[in-house]
């Protein structure tokens, strides 16, 4: 006799391990189910809420850790964690979706999170995120932090063309440095420098491309000249209505970043009480801003924004757990040549694209890089091993 842990990831591994053992087809979904278990935190719930969802949980044989005000009947807002597995988290979602205090909001959102069905879309086409997506950069301004700034449109478009040869799944273009330090400059440099690289790299790439800026008169610009997606370091905070009202009219994709701060400042000491609940919060604040004007939910990707306002610890806290942003749907992994991992590992390409290796291992479904060839390369360990 042998006696071993077993390591379930998702509801396919736990289908996959019951079927070997040979059990009957009729509880093969029923004993899998039960197989994957979710620990999911809800916060600033209603202490009301939190009490019934607390009854709901125990009457499913599921575990909840509440805050001693729950027990005690007091008003306000705490936080929660219920433990449960897939099986009880389906009849939770049942039972809540009949009660008041906002419980039918946690029934939508818990079954979104078991769900997990994440898809991206712009301009009417999507995005295939069954395996990581490579996002190359492509930097059309001399101050970048990397030190590949271009000032040819044909280099650019050079780089672009590389890019897709080598497995790249979107271009992402920007004329703006953002690194740390950086002074922030008008739309009319912006678009002199963008736009003629844009132009010629539409004329030749097949793939999406993002462009990399805030301002709505780039974004028009460029989505005027055949840009797919916008990728907005202020999370629509500086385009505002203007810039979300756009997005809507070009069906273009969106994707909301998180910074604290303003790249001319954001690394001074950046403090956080909970960095993983701040940036969530935060992202789920600006996706519900764009939803407001009409961008739909699956146009809409988030990234945590790791390198913009965190420090070293903050970096690495926000990849450890960047598939909790997977709710709010495609996530954004982009710690490329970010200073934090030259920081912990050096100059050498190699740190650069263990970094991207492990924000994808880690959950993030479309990676933001430079070292595309590389990149591309090494997650094809990860497909082949999600196949398994």
């Amino acid at each position: 006799m042998i006696v071993r842990k077993v390591i379930i990831n998702n509801l396919k591994d736990a289908l996959e391990l019951v079927k070997k053992t040979g059990s009957s087809d009729v509880v093969h979904k029923y004993l899998a189910q039960k197989g994957t278990s979710f620990s999911v935190i809800i916060e600033q719930i209603d202490n009301r809420a939190a009490n019934i969802l607390k009854q709901e949980a125990i009457s499913v044989n599921a575990d909840v850790s509440v805050n001693e005000n729950i027990s005690r009947f007091k008003k306000g807002f705490s936080d929660l964690i219920l433990f449960a597995n897939f099986a009880q988290i389906l009849k939770l979602i049942s039972k809540l979706k009949l009660q008041p205090f906002g419980l039918k909001e946690v029934s939508c959102n818990l079954e979104r999170l078991i769900n997990n069905k994440k898809i991206f879309r712009y301009k009417g086409k999507s995005l295939d995120l069954s395996n990581p997506v490579v996002m190359g950069i492509i930097n059309m301004d001399p101050d970048s932090f990397s030190g590949d700034g271009l000032t040819c449109p044909d280099k650019a478009q050079i780089q672009a063309l590389e890019f897709q040869r080598a497995g790249a799944g979107i271009i992402d273009i920007g004329a703006e440095s953002t690194r740390p330090g950086a002074k922030l400059i008008d739309a009319r440099t912006e678009i002199k420098r963008l736009l003629p690289a844009l132009k010629k790299i539409r004329k030749k790439v097949k793939i999406p491309i993002s462009v990399d800026t805030y301002k709505y008169e780039t974004a028009k610009a460029a989505l005027n000249e055949g840009a797919d997606i916008i990728n907005d370091i202020f999370a629509l905070r500086v385009g505002k209505e203007k810039l979300a009202r756009l997005i809507v009219d070009t069906k273009a994709g969106l994707i909301l970043m998180h910074m604290k701060g303003v790249p001319k400042n954001m690394q001074k000491l950046p403090f956080y009480k909970n960095c993983t609940a701040e940036v969530f919060k935060f992202l789920l604040d600006r996706k519900n801003y764009a939803l407001s004007f009409g961008v739909k939910e699956e146009y809409i990707c988030v990234d945590p924004g790791p390198g913009f306002g965190k420090s070293v610890e903050h970096n690495l806290e926000l990849i450890k757990n960047i598939s909790t942003f997977s709710s709010l749907g495609a996530v954004v992994g982009a710690v490329s040549r970010k200073r934090f991992v030259r920081v912990l590992a050096g100059e050498d390409k190699t740190s650069f694209v263990a970094a991207n290796f492990l924000c994808a291992f880690c959950g993030a479904d479309i990676l933001r890089v430079h070292d595309v060839k590389e990149t591309v390369n090494v997650l094809k360990i990860i497909q082949a091993f999600r196949g398994i």
